[in-house]
């Protein structure tokens, strides 16, 4: 790993990472599925399976720490090595990565899908066309969460709420980072996140909760606010800085009791479902942050992600996140014609989701998402480009 050559950026592990974000949000959404189509109540019933009702949630907030992160380490190294920030190439290469396959999915959720039988989705599938125009240009301009907090869900994209969130944190970090006045800028931004921090709870938890003039319009801001996660990938931009300035609390945070320590903690909110309230995500983006910088740059690091599965399962991670729902419902309609619902009908459908999934995402990668991948690399921080397998740049 170099500081100084961001094209020479590489951190072992991160594509385990990926690969275990994307198979929680999997899980999760295997599990919904069933409870929609009437199968359990597995999804609904928090208290007895809170596992299940995280699992989802907190792999999105891994993959908006692991966006964070790597985001903020390659601008810090593109602004040590260059003396400044590209943004505009910066823009360029996010746009290559993130926008065609959102966009392919978007095309098939709003004109193609709801024309299936095999796609329908009861209680859902019903509002698809409410609202359709208006709905349809949110989702056009990359604010699918906003769409989202106006409007009914969208059958089969409405997963892509998190891409909204992480192409507006795009808008502001770069300049953050960037910046000839960091601390002001920072100054600036800090404000804004106490205002919008200080809303939240206001709505959520405090007077406004309860107040006689809360309506529907309040419930929608709490509810944006409850999404906007970029408090998150602020703690994982927080880690890369860290790490990239070698700050000497790493000595600390890298020693394996701590590790261990650090680990068993996590492992024990996990399996117990614990919830933070209001700072649910925040809470546990620190220890994702923790075990990110551990894998970035500790060599005695007690995980270890670096291995062929990880690495084939955290490149196409992307594609295994944006067309999981698709193969889920597909596998359902199917499985559903042929068994009644038992365990063999449950490991049947994670086995043929997980697979229809993988196939799904790996074609997607390899003749679609390449295509504009050779093009990104054009835009590659540094001297020169860079091939595609020794750089991770964002979540995806």
């Amino acid at each position: 790993m170099s500081a100084t050559n961001p094209s020479a950026v590489y951190f072992p592990g991160f594509n385990g990472v990926r690969f275990l974000a994307a198979s929680s949000v999997v899980f999760h959404h295997i599990e919904q599925f069933k409870t929609i189509f009437g199968y359990t109540d597995t999804f609904t019933n928090t208290n007895e399976h809170p596992v299940v009702y995280q699992a989802g949630r907190l792999g999105v907030a891994l993959f908006f720490v692991l966006s964070g992160f790597l985001i903020t380490y390659l601008l810090l190294a593109e602004k040590q090595s260059s003396g400044r920030i590209h943004i505009g190439n910066f823009y360029v290469r996010r746009i290559l990565r993130i926008w065609p396959l959102y966009f392919w999915i978007i095309g098939l959720s709003f004109f193609v899908f709801p024309h299936i039988p095999a796609f329908h989705i009861p209680g859902v599938s019903d509002y698809a066309y409410d609202h359709f125009w208006p709905k349809l240009a949110f989702f056009g301009i990359v604010m699918p969460n906003i769409a989202l907090t106006l409007y009914h869900e969208m059958p089969l994209c409405s997963h892509t709420w998190s891409i909204g969130v992480e192409e507006q944190f795009y808008l502001i970090w770069p300049w953050l980072i960037g910046s000839l006045h960091p601390r002001r800028t920072l100054l600036v931004l800090a404000s804004i996140a106490l205002v919008l921090a200080g809303s939240f709870f206001w709505l959520r938890y405090g007077p406004g909760s309860t107040a006689p003039e809360a309506g529907t319009t309040m419930l929608m801001v709490s509810d944006f606010l409850a999404h906007f996660r970029i408090g998150t990938m602020a703690i994982g931009g927080i880690g890369a800085y860290l790490v990239f300035k070698k700050h000497p609390i790493l000595n600390v945070l890298y020693s394996k009791p701590v590790q261990w320590v650090v680990y068993a903690v996590l492992a024990t909110m996990l399996a117990m479902g614990v919830r933070i309230p209001g700072l649910n995500y925040e809470g546990y983006a620190l220890f994702f942050a923790f075990l990110l910088m551990n894998l970035a740059a500790n060599p005695n690091s007690v995980i270890n992600l670096e291995n062929p599965l990880c690495n084939f399962m955290g490149k196409i991670s992307y594609g295994l996140y944006m067309y999981h729902p698709i193969a889920i419902v597909l596998c359902l309609y199917i499985i559903r014609q042929f068994l009644p619902y038992s365990l063999g009908f449950s490991i049947l459908l994670y086995i043929t989701s997980y697979a229809l999934t993988t196939l799904l995402a790996w074609l997607s990668y390899e003749y679609f998402e390449k295509q504009f991948l050779k093009l990104k690399d054009r835009f590659a921080p540094g001297d020169k480009p860079v091939k595609r397998e020794q750089l991770a740049v964002g979540s995806r």
